[in-house]
């Protein structure tokens, strides 16, 4: 197996991206009054909840995480990228929804045999 594509290296990947996201929030936010601290709090859950479900779908059995990208907006996390199965992509999508935070799953993985 190539050391690259390791489901300890993948993991360990996504706990340094989730550290280096959680080591950002700490600089002092810009005084821009309530609305731009709003904002950034958002952004952050933002992050930390896309990290989450990174983190769940590495976890998962049957699936490739490398290639499934995950967009988080305000609770709504978008999937997208390519699965060998329909399996895989069920697979990806029920983890997503198991990650506290998580109000809504948009499913736009394709199987791989679908993009030729």
């Amino acid at each position: 197996m190539n050391n690259l594509t390791s489901l300890p290296t993948i993991v360990s990947g996504l706990v340094l991206a989730t550290l280096v996201a959680c080591a950002s929030t700490n600089a002092p936010a810009p005084a821009t009054g309530a609305v731009g601290n709003s904002a950034n709090s958002a952004a952050v859950s933002d992050s930390a909840l896309t990290n989450s479900v990174l983190a769940g779908l590495a976890q998962q059995q049957g699936i490739n995480p490398a290639d499934i990208a995950v967009e988080s907006y305000d609770g709504e996390v978008r999937l997208s990228g390519f699965a060998a199965s329909q399996q895989e992509i069920d697979t990806a999508v029920a983890a997503a929804r198991s990650v506290a935070g998580v109000k809504v799953v948009r499913n736009d993985m394709k199987l791989k045999d679908a993009a030729k």
